[in-house]
């Protein structure tokens, strides 16, 4: 029964903490500091060598299988670079595959993972366009870390090639 007052929310003091953290999934490649929202991360595997695809864009590392599941893996570096030269994206071995949530089925190459890590999310700055990749900016430990939207990811991926499409 609720007492007279109680609009059933939560104190406010108690929604201005909740609202000042958030959870991140933090990996890095190829030198940079990437992050992705916690719960858009499924899992994480470690020695994935991905199948090559035939005329894929320069940040598709290929296809592996996670979690029973075949995925794109994207690496992140390529995805941000307005050019990525094809062969420094292929000389990249990358050590874990994070898996995303979605339909699109896809997964992050990184050289190291650091798990979820709680951001104060007055240190976000989102990014100036809605074209650009990395959705914000965030300093984490005395380094850049650029949040992606993984909604965006595949479009990015794709950015700057031409699909097949099926003919009438």
């Amino acid at each position: 029964m609720k007492e007279l007052g109680d609009t059933g929310a939560e104190p406010r003091a108690a929604r201005d903490a909740a609202r000042e953290t958030r959870g991140l999934f933090v990996l890095t490649a190829g030198g940079q500091a990437f992050a992705v929202r916690a719960e858009e991360a499924e899992g994480v595997a470690e020695g994935l060598t991905p199948a090559p695809l035939p005329q894929a864009p320069a940040s598709v590392l290929g296809v592996v299988s996670l979690r029973g599941r075949m995925r794109t893996l994207l690496y992140p570096p390529a995805l941000v670079a307005e050019t990525q030269a094809r062969q420094d994206v292929t000389t990249a071995t990358p050590r874990f595959a994070v898996a995303l949530r979605g339909d699109e089925q896809l997964a992050l190459a990184a050289d190291s993972v650091e798990g979820v890590v709680a951001f104060d999310a007055d240190s976000l700055h989102a990014s100036d366009s809605r074209d650009s990749t990395p959705a914000a900016t965030l300093e984490h430990e005395g380094r850049r870390v650029q949040l992606l939207d993984a909604s965006r990811l595949f479009d990015a991926a794709m950015r700057g090639t031409e699909r097949r499409r099926p003919r009438a």
